[in-house]
């Protein structure tokens, strides 16, 4: 069900206020622990060289203190595309962008796996795209993921609400990661501060997708969004078990891309028809309740008409791409960090 615009604006200034009150409680707690005898635990800690900046510290007396803003867009998101790399794809966006009437994001970027999303960092917003996406979907389909997510764009969803979404994500990160050394005043005071954000993200987030595939369905049609959103929804799971089993050094050479490619398209038409069966079936929204049962968001999509079909519509999303070959090894070497070639030495000096 989705909030109120009166709602997402109430729970989203409280969930910025909690945000504001975590970092200034942690570091409150941890100063007046540190006053009370708490100095004994981060000297032992230090001593062992395990203390090398504030986090380490909060660490050390029970707390939990993490980063939300990416440092580093180029490893963690992945690299930018220019137009010259895709032409076909900015034109799209560009269109579906004066579709919804939003300017589009200063960046496009290609990310390692099957997402795709709006992102903001300081004053830059991107539009990321998974690269396996570009195997699975056709233009008409990746069209209407893109409607989706330059919906969020011009709704504010990847500015104002962002960081709050950011921030509650970050935290479950930290909090599975280092959940079991949490103790202590710091830990009450970081499961509480989660829990209540948990609570509120939850309504806000489901709003926004519900409004985003309203656009996606208006822009490219029922079907296709409804296509789009249950491929995305088969290939994520997909895709990470092939991540996990994949192993560089036994490939023969070939990437992780073109390993993914090679499997997805020798699957029989069979197992494609039901893997969709499986994740319609499922209606757990408990691991992800950020978005609506995906049963029910297919429902609702599917009651949108169909556009027009156009030439290309049908084909497959790679022909946005100039060469999608190179891309898939250039992001093969990004996420394996392959080292550099050493360059040959002719005749050493002094030799």
């Amino acid at each position: 069900m989705a909030v109120g615009g009166l709602g997402l604006a109430w729970r989203n200034l409280v969930l910025r206020l909690i945000e504001r009150m975590y970092w200034c409680g942690t570091c409150f707690l941890s100063l007046g622990i540190l006053a009370c005898g708490g100095f004994v635990p981060v000297v032992r800690a230090w001593l062992r060289n395990q203390i090398n900046e504030w986090p380490d510290v909060v660490a050390s007396l029970g707390g939990l203190w993490f980063r939300v803003e990416t440092l580093d867009p180029d490893s963690d998101l992945g690299p930018v595309l220019g137009r010259v790399d895709a032409p076909q794809l900015f034109a799209t966006i560009e269109a579906v962008g004066r579709r919804l009437g939003v300017k589009p994001p200063g960046q496009v970027r290609l990310t390692y796996l099957p997402c795709c999303g709006v992102v903001a960092w300081g004053r830059s917003r991107a539009l990321i795209i998974g690269l396996p996406l570009f195997r699975v979907l056709t233009q008409c389909e990746l069209r209407a993921v893109i409607a989706h997510e330059l919906a969020h764009l011009a709704r504010g969803d990847a500015t104002r609400a962002a960081r709050s979404a950011r921030f509650v994500e970050a935290m479950e990160l930290a909090f599975e990661r280092e959940g079991h050394r949490l103790r202590g005043p710091l830990g009450v005071w970081a499961r509480f501060c989660l829990d209540e954000c948990s609570r509120l993200i939850e309504p806000v987030a489901r709003s926004q997708e519900t409004r985003a595939d309203r656009s996606s369905a208006l822009v490219a049609g029922g079907s296709a969004a409804s296509s789009a959103l249950v491929k995305v929804a088969v290939v994520q799971p997909l895709f990470r078990e092939l991540l996990e089993a994949y192993d560089p050094s036994k490939a023969d050479g070939q990437n992780l891309y073109a390993f993914f490619r090679a499997f997805w398209y020798r699957l029989p038409s069979e197992v494609h028809s039901a893997m969709r069966l499986s994740v319609l079936a499922r209606r757990d929204h408990h691991s992800d309740p950020a978005h609506p049962p995906l049963p029910d968001r297919v429902a609702a999509l599917q009651s949108y008409p169909d556009r027009a079909v156009h030439n290309g519509d049908l084909q497959p999303a790679t022909t946005f791409l100039g060469d999608p070959e190179i891309f898939e090894q250039m992001l093969h070497n990004r996420l394996f960090a392959l080292p550099a070639v050493e360059p040959s030495i002719f005749h050493r000096a002094c030799s």
